[in-house]
């Protein structure tokens, strides 16, 4: 048997990166998933290989009305929901004295914010349905200083805080929730990111990603969208069933330094 059997996910940000990765690893293991971004395009790529197991919601996940849909159309599709994986984000560089408000303000609104309205959103359901998992997506920029992210470590130290509190709320109402920060992942936009900071073309991005990140990090390497998505996976299943309210690192061991 699958070890999310019987579990009905909703992934935000599940149209590329770790978000996919997430979704697809959920609907591998036994999940009904609903894939939801803003951008349809990706989440429709994301559910077309897990085929019926996959529900394509096109939201924002800073508007209180698409995260009370995109609950809604989980229930009419699959059920109500017993895992959120809270993963929609944005990244936003500039030091404090730097960084423009209009930055400051979509990045809190995606990566705080957002986790937040889906989190009120699945509740109610979750609770009704006896209990569930919640996963939010935090990063180690939240745990230790990172320079010129002013905007995504305050948003990402929200995330942290928040999880620990919704832990303690809805503990008696049998809802774990839990917050996963990653370090420095290897995905896509990690590599166009660079690739254009450094005006090179994204084949030659691994020598500068090598020589930058791996002194910083134990184990000398990137980290990989599925090795996330496997400590998702924990934390969505039964085995986590006395896990709440805990802030899980997977960095290669860069916070430990």
């Amino acid at each position: 048997m699958g070890r999310l059997d019987g579990k009905i996910a909703i992934v935000t940000g599940a149209g590329s990166g770790l978000g996919r990765a997430a979704a697809s690893r959920f609907a591998a293991e036994g999940a009904l998933v609903a894939c939801v971004d803003i951008d349809g395009e990706g989440a429709q790529e994301t559910v077309t290989a897990m085929g019926e197991q996959g529900l394509v919601v096109i939201a924002d996940v800073t508007s209180e009305a698409d995260a009370e849909r995109m609950v809604a159309e989980t229930i009419d599709h699959f059920g109500p929901p017993t895992v959120l994986y809270a993963n929609a984000g944005i990244g936003g560089r500039g030091a404090a004295a730097e960084v423009d408000l209009e930055t400051w303000q979509a990045v809190l609104a995606v990566n705080l914010t957002g986790v937040w309205l889906s989190a009120k959103s699945c509740l109610p359901a979750m609770i009704e349905a006896g209990g569930g998992s919640i996963i939010n997506q935090g990063s180690i920029t939240a745990l230790v200083g990172f320079s010129n992210s002013a905007a995504y470590s305050a948003s990402k130290g929200g995330v942290i805080s928040l999880t620990r509190q919704m832990a303690v709320d809805y503990a008696p109402h049998n809802v774990r929730v839990n917050a996963i920060c990653p370090g420095v992942i290897e995905t896509p936009l990690l590599r166009r990111s660079w690739a254009l900071a450094q005006g090179v073309e994204e084949s030659e991005v691994d020598d500068l990603l090598a020589e930058h990140w791996h002194p910083q990090i134990p184990m000398a390497r990137l980290g990989q969208v599925d090795e996330i998505a496997a400590m998702a996976v924990y934390l969505a299943s039964d085995e986590a069933a006395w896990t709440t309210g805990s802030i899980l690192t997977v960095d290669g061991g860069q916070t430990a330094m």
